[in-house]
């Protein structure tokens, strides 16, 4: 599929690259020759590589305090509960509601962010972010009972919505094309140094009095979203040039892209301006254009509007933008369907059984997977750039596939495969009624580990990059927050019918049934994704939007854009 044709390549006046031609198409002008269609490319390829400057640096770091500022509220619960349950007297049901509540309140956030950074900005997005956090923090620290501990749940879970929205959508928009990669990454990153950050404060504060110890944990994380907040309101952080371009305001966008994106270049920043206009203008003419095809339907037919929805809704199926959602929201749900909630959630009972009995022993273990994450999610963002996106989310899927079924393979050869009652339950009682291989614990263990590893450096960080970049900038913003939401619902799903799921049809026979999603994850990357590494958001949502180009679906080579 890759490289059946050769893309001819001509300068303009200006000496710009002008974009390539669909393949299948006779050519009506002269070809250059292949030695000027390099320089042409050489010369497009090392327009933007001045070098990430500290400032475009410290815009997508203060980004994604927001993120961080989620990891934390994800790492530090687990281990609040434990003092929150005996200090609040909350029963069995009211904890469930506090954990699960996260993902649904999630969902709903990342749907109302959308809209926000759409009409209000994508600054106003991360303030809003950052004063919910704020304020559901300090709920969460002060709660006398059961209720106010559940109105800072949710409005916590609203913040991070929001975050798992705005921190890729606002650094991907502010990136240079030849570091999105690596940039978007960080994301996932500060995500992970969120988690971390919550295990050990949780650990730190265990030694404090049970009296105040957990409203310290919780309350902690209103520092961070005081600083992120101070840094929106003191215009650190400016506004995406991208979102300027849409309110009309191209002198500000001029400005900003010369500033963050452009390194000081000043033509370069204008090139880019004009390449965010052509793509703003030529996105206006599609939708004019469906709403005429439309309209001339019903004409033809029936002025009935039911007709007319009929018509609209079957044309947009079929329109590239029903495209770029279905590559968003299955690499949302192929990277929450793969089970990492659920293995993790069996990695306590692994570790008990390796000899890790005291409470430590298992925090300790839990920091090392942290660790583990975090470090191949760091290994990542060095490679999303470079290997490119296709490539790592191969080996990553690959890798979590074989671990999953190395998993489940183990747990049949040590006993543990129960489907009889609870299934954690289950596993527990059976792994202390028979006795267990050294050898079989140890290589459950690594893995469980490896697929940490395995997840963290293609699936967990490629997800933030890719909803980020497949679509046009009049949707970008809600779409990618319709996204966030099939992930946090599909997360939320998976783990509410995770233990339903392992009774049926046992544990083992859940993790090769998430085994076999993800396989089904690499074949979809394979048929549909494309290929994005080192093409600016307008490229890449030009390439998806073209209809008759004859290009494959699944073509790793993308060329420049025409408008």
């Amino acid at each position: 599929m890759e490289g059946q044709c050769l893309k001819h390549v001509s300068t303009s006046e200006a000496g710009r690259p002008i974009p390539w031609r669909g393949c299948g198409r006779q050519e009506t002008s002269e070809s250059i020759p292949t030695s000027d269609i390099e320089n042409g490319l050489n010369m497009r390829s090392s327009k933007g590589s001045h070098g990430l400057s500290m400032y475009t640096w410290l815009c997508v770091l203060l980004s994604t305090v927001s993120a961080m500022l989620m990891g934390y509220d994800i790492g530090i619960m687990s281990g609040a509960l434990l003092f929150v349950r005996e200090s609040l007297r909350l029963n069995e049901l009211q904890v469930e509601v506090i954990v699960g509540s996260l993902n649904l309140v999630a969902a709903v956030g990342s749907l109302v962010s959308g809209h926000v950074a759409g009409r209000l900005g994508r600054r106003r997005a991360l303030l809003m972010s950052s004063l919910l956090f704020l304020l559901g923090n300090v709920v969460l620290a002060v709660s006398p009972n059961f209720l106010c501990l559940l109105a800072g749940r949710v409005v916590t879970g609203l913040g991070v919505g929001f975050a798992m929205m705005i921190a890729p959508l606002y650094s991907a928009e502010i990136s240079p094309a030849s570091l999105r990669g690596f940039l978007v990454s960080w994301t996932d990153v500060f995500v992970n140094v969120g988690i971390l950050l919550g295990y050990l404060f949780g650990f730190a504060f265990e030694f404090v009095s049970p009296r105040y110890n957990w409203r310290l944990m919780l309350g902690a994380g209103a520092l961070p979203a005081m600083f992120l907040g101070a840094a929106v309101l003191l215009k650190v952080l400016p506004e995406s040039p991208r979102w300027l371009v849409l309110q009309g305001r191209e002198d500000e966008a001029r400005e900003v892209m010369k500033r963050v994106v452009c390194n000081g270049d000043e033509e370069e920043a204008q090139e880019r301006l004009d390449e965010i206009l052509a793509a703003n203008k030529e996105e206006l003419q599609q939708q004019v254009e469906e709403k005429m095809h439309i309209t001339n339907d019903v004409q033809a037919g029936s002025s009935a509007r039911p007709v007319y929805l009929v018509l609209k809704i079957r044309r947009l199926l079929a329109s590239p933008l029903a495209r770029m959602y279905m590559i968003a929201i299955a690499i949302n749900f192929f990277q929450q369907a793969s089970g990492i909630d659920a293995l993790v959630y069996y990695s306590p009972v692994v570790f008990g059984q390796a000899g890790i009995q005291s409470k430590a022993g298992k925090l300790g273990a839990t920091v090392g997977m942290g660790v583990t994450k975090l470090t191949f999610v760091l290994v990542a963002t060095s490679l999303l750039d470079r290997v490119g996106r296709k490539k790592l989310l191969y080996y990553s899927a690959g890798g979590v596939a074989a671990c999953l079924s190395s998993v489940a393979g183990t747990f049949m050869l040590m006993g543990l495969n129960s489907a009889k009652g609870d299934s954690m339950l289950s596993v527990a009682v059976k792994a202390n009624a028979h006795p267990i291989s050294p050898m079989a614990v140890a290589i459950t263990i690594l893995a469980v580990f490896a697929y940490v590893a395995f997840f963290s450096i293609g699936l967990g960080p490629i997800s933030y990059v890719l909803t980020s970049e497949v679509f046009p900038l009049r949707h970008r913003s809600t779409a990618v927050g319709v996204s966030i939401f099939v992930n946090r619902a599909v997360s939320g799903s998976v783990a509410l019918i995770f233990l339903t799921i392992a009774k049926a049809i046992t544990p083992a026979g859940t993790f090769l049934l998430f085994a076999g999603i993800t396989v089904l994850g690499i074949l979809f990357v394979w048929l549909v994704v494309p290929e994005t590494k080192g093409k600016s958001l307008e490229e890449i949502a030009h390439y998806l939007s073209a209809k008759s180009d004859g290009l494959p679906a699944a073509s790793t080579e993308m060329q420049p854009a025409q408008y």
